[in-house]
């Protein structure tokens, strides 16, 4: 943290904060934990995001102003006349004169801020289970300022009444399991269908702000819960706040621990206890409660709890190793229960729902080994798998298409690894020529076979069919998604040599050496090109030392400047398609939802999207974005600036935001995902 040193009237030197903390911090700021500037109407960082800026009344005290400040603005008050004051009461912004250009951010700074917020600590996911030490140094700061001078004593300029007011914050709950299998369909459903298509229309969202007697039974709905109560309640005025953030991390948290509980509980045989030779003869311990879903066998619930955990893990906590963990289990759970070949079943209403049991838990488990860049405890192929692939009526491709994404994403990680392998061995990296070659040419098979697209959603049908429409589409981005960061994965190295960007280690990014930070902006002394020394020999046998620049291919600034466009258009289309994922409908507007999407009518709550297990995609297109961002900055200082290069860097511009966007969506309700979102 930088210092400036001050000379007190005593002669004493102390350290004072060259950027001392700002006395109220707007919301935004506080949830995210960064550093705010306190401008009010609207803070720097909230302008610069689109962020909704929002200064909350400490019940801990307001600002503070001086004692002499306060004389002053006192004799002013009772100088004003009643009239004045009236105006002032009216429009208290009247006397304000703020120049907004000079708030807004030129391309430089823009690029500035976008290469800084993704490589400032926190890149990679939050891990809620390890204390986060980056921030010690504000917080020491903060306890240990300076003393004040008798001159600067403070007191509270808000009135006591108004400080005196509680903040309570509002958690979601819900009364019954329809409630809450109606919140399943909408925040759940679009973008992790562990469940058939709804049997009726659903209904609007509305759960209720206070705890019922209502205790669920099915360790599914327990699992479920865990993760709707992160999604803030649309009656909470301040669900950013830490205190609500807190809050609903610790009910998420509880439901979690009661739906393991709960599963081990449920395959816990009686005769364990008292007869063990008895309990070697049930194959299955006996399930007597009810369904949660007519169509979904109680035994399967299970799986399906373990296979949301997974992601709840991950996304929300920032475990990597526990997602494994209950990634494992649902696998074992299903293999149990024979998911993985169900062509000797007879068809009936619970087929759809063993379908879809056994290819999301495929999902997950592939989607453990790609984040933890481990082996997969399954074989990748999935045509080994008996079960047919799940069914949608509007788009019958959409889950093939989603599932051979899965496997060559997780083939083109394996590819990283053993590449980075190679190169520390010392090994050529050409020897994997091959199986690079292999793996670009399926992913344009993949890509040419499922290019038609998704047909436009007909109003004619019943209106259970538009989630599963909305679903469809969900499928075909999320594919497009992990194809596109596949092939970043393939040409990375030849396009960048995987320079780091990141200060956090994440998926299969290096990070960066904190010690010596780049040079961000465009300054050219510090951007350029390293040069070696060239000795010439002058008149008179002195010798000159002149830089000359290094050897280029053709003066480019890649490696391989044709990786480096494939990169590129990967890049892009991974932006466009976090953005073309359908939004919740929690006010069950006509579909498709268009942004922003709400949690219900008077609320100023965006409605989060939900799972977002393969968040390693958009920091691939980050990487591959930023990177692009600072070399043409780093051209632009030794050569002349051009409009194509200044249009170019505006797209880049664009497609860091794209994904951003997505990412601060999902943060509203997942706390590992501000680790990639923190400025």
């Amino acid at each position: 943290m930088s210092t400036t040193t001050t000379i007190t009237e005593s002669g004493a030197t102390r350290k004072k904060l060259a950027r001392p903390p700002v006395k109220v911090a707007c919301t935004s700021c506080r949830a995210s934990r960064t550093r705010c500037d306190g401008v009010k109407p609207v803070c720097q960082n909230c302008l610069m995001r689109s962020n909704e800026c929002r200064y909350l009344k400490s019940n801990r005290g307001g600002p503070r102003v001086s004692s002499k400040k306060a004389s002053l603005v006192e004799g002013r008050r009772q100088q004003t006349g009643s009239n004045g004051e009236q105006d002032q009461q009216l429009n208290p912004l009247m006397d304000t004169d703020i120049d907004w250009s000079s708030l807004m951010l030129s391309p430089e700074e823009l690029h500035n801020e976008l290469i800084g917020s993704m490589i400032a600590p926190g890149a990679g996911l939050l891990d809620l289970d390890l204390d986060n030490k980056s921030h010690s140094d504000e917080i020491f700061d903060s306890i240990f300022v300076e003393a004040p001078k008798e001159d600067d004593i403070v007191f509270d300029v808000f009135d006591s009444s108004i400080q005196s007011l509680p903040y309570n914050p509002v958690i979601r709950h819900y009364s019954h399991n329809k409630a809450i299998l109606n919140a399943y369909y909408i925040f759940i459903h679009p973008y992790f269908p562990i469940l058939p298509p709804p049997q009726a229309t659903l209904d609007v969202d509305d759960p209720a702000s206070e705890s019922t007697v209502f205790e669920p039974a099915s360790p599914l709905v327990m699992a479920l819960l865990a993760i709707l109560v992160l999604i803030p309640h649309p009656g909470d005025v301040f669900p950013d706040s830490d205190e609500s953030v807190c809050q609903r991390r610790q009910e998420a948290h509880s439901y979690s621990q009661m739906a393991m509980e709960s599963i081990e509980v449920e395959t816990e045989l009686l005769e364990s206890a008292t007869s063990p030779s008895a309990a070697l003869e049930h194959s299955q311990p006996s399930l007597r409660r009810g369904r949660f879903h007519p169509c979904v066998p109680t035994e399967l619930e299970s799986v399906l709890a373990h296979a949301v955990l997974s992601i709840y893990e991950y996304a929300q906590r920032g475990n990597l190793a526990k997602m494994r963990n209950r990634a494992s289990q649902a696998y074992d759970a299903a293999i149990r229960l024979g998911l993985h070949d169900i062509t000797d079943l007879p068809p009936d209403e619970c087929t759809e729902a063993r379908r879809r049991a056994w290819w999301m838990t495929y999902i997950v488990v592939l989607q453990s080994a790609i984040v933890s860049n481990t082996p997969p405890i399954i074989t990748i192929d999935f045509h080994q798998f008996r079960s047919p692939l799940p069914t949608i009526t509007s788009d019958t491709n959409a889950w093939y298409f989603f599932i051979e994404a899965q496997q060559v994403i997780l083939r083109c990680t394996q590819y990283t690894v053993a590449l980075k392998k190679a190169l520390d061995t010392g090994m050529d990296p050409n020897t994997l020529h091959d199986k690079k070659a292999m793996l670009d040419n399926d992913i344009d098979m993949i890509l040419q076979k499922h290019s038609t697209p998704q047909g436009e959603v007909d109003f004619s049908s019943p209106p259970t069919d538009f989630e599963e429409w909305s679903v469809a589409k969900s499928l075909r981005s999320q594919a497009l998604i992990k194809v596109n960061s596949a092939r970043i994965k393939l040409h990375r190295y030849r396009a960048f040599q995987d320079v780091p960007v990141f200060t956090r280690k994440h998926c299969d990014l290096d990070q960066t050496d904190a010690s010596t930070p780049r040079q961000l902006g465009c300054a050219c002394h510090s951007v350029g090109p390293r040069m070696s020394p060239v000795s010439t020999t002058l008149p008179g046998g002195r010798k000159s030392t002149t830089p000359s620049l290094p050897d280029t291919n053709n003066n480019e600034p890649f490696n391989d400047p044709s990786a480096a466009k494939t990169c590129l258009k990967a890049a892009l289309v991974i932006g466009r398609a976090f953005e073309a994922l359908p939004l919740p409908n929690p006010i069950q507007l006509p579909l498709p939802v268009c942004a922003p999407s709400m949690l219900s009518i008077s609320s100023t709550t965006q409605a989060p999207r939900t799972m977002p297990a393969f968040a390693c995609c958009a920091m691939q297109s980050c990487y591959t974005l930023l990177t692009l961002c600072y070399r043409s900055l780093e051209r632009q200082c030794m050569y002349q600036r051009s409009l194509a290069a200044d249009k170019g860097l505006e797209e880049l511009y664009a497609g860091v935001a794209r994904v951003l966007a997505a990412l601060q969506n999902y943060s509203i309700a997942f706390e590992a995902l501000n680790g990639m979102t923190r400025k």
